[in-house]
């Protein structure tokens, strides 16, 4: 299931190198939010997992599964009340072994407050 479009919308994308970013607003009316938890709404950790293979999807232009998570860490829940537009920091460089493959890191924030770290594979 897609989320940009309806969970999230991309506000602003820079490109440097091999480093993306990606601002993005967090949509609190959403269907997701109804249930995860309506009086105090908390972006689910498989949501964040999605929003960032989607924004790699995005700069790689192809279709990508998600093969092998390394390494999450939630450091402070993301809400589209209190943190409504967040930023996507996106490395990722193919792997030694598979041309079709790509590490990839992830660093949520919002401000200068991280809120998730993220390593994984993606082909």
């Amino acid at each position: 299931m897609k989320l940009k479009d309806s969970l999230y919308s991309i506000t602003c994308q820079m490109i440097d190198g091999t480093h993306q970013q990606y601002d993005i607003l967090l949509n609190k009316e959403h269907f997701i939010y109804k249930a995860h938890f309506p009086d105090e709404p908390v972006t689910p950790g498989v949501c964040i997992l999605q929003i960032g293979k989607e924004l790699v999807e995005d700069i790689l232009q192809r279709r990508l599964e998600i093969k092998h998570v390394k390494n999450v860490k939630f450091l402070s829940v993301i809400s589209p009340e209190t943190t409504p537009q967040i930023t996507y920091h996106i490395e990722c460089g193919a792997t030694s072994d598979e041309r079709e493959a790509w590490n990839v890191k992830i660093l949520v924030v919002c401000g200068e407050t991280p809120l998730a770290k993220i390593s994984m594979t993606l082909a």
